[in-house]
């Protein structure tokens, strides 16, 4: 078991060699954060509710939390990409659609917040 782990921390350190790579990644992660922050901004307005209902409570409850678990599974999910054996081309594209996806959120918060959407 040790050893598989350690094969895929040397494959992940791999593919993150690669600037196009750690620059997606980096792409969806920061707009993972963003959409916690936007999301944070319209609710605390008390103009907005949040329609997720599996996040909906704990961001009342616990923005902060709320905000430390979206990265977590943000990073969860980057690292699991990281670690599948496929083709590079096939993981950009992965990354590529994930940071794309993920910047629609937080583009659609901005735009709501300054009344435009």
């Amino acid at each position: 078991m040790g050893s598989l782990v350690r094969d895929r921390a040397a494959h992940i350190r791999d593919v993150l060699a690669w600037w196009d790579v750690r620059l997606l990644v980096a792409l969806f992660c920061l707009a993972q954060l963003l959409d916690g922050v936007t999301t944070y901004i319209a609710l605390a307005s008390h103009h907005f509710q949040e329609t997720n209902p599996l996040f909906g409570g704990v961001l009342d409850a616990h923005p902060l939390a709320a905000l430390v678990v979206k990265l977590l599974v943000a990073a969860i999910v980057a690292v699991a990409v990281l670690a599948l054996r496929i083709r590079w081309r096939l993981r950009l594209a992965v990354f590529t659609v994930f940071a794309a996806a993920s910047l629609v959120a937080p583009l659609v918060n901005l735009s709501r917040l300054t009344g435009r959407g």
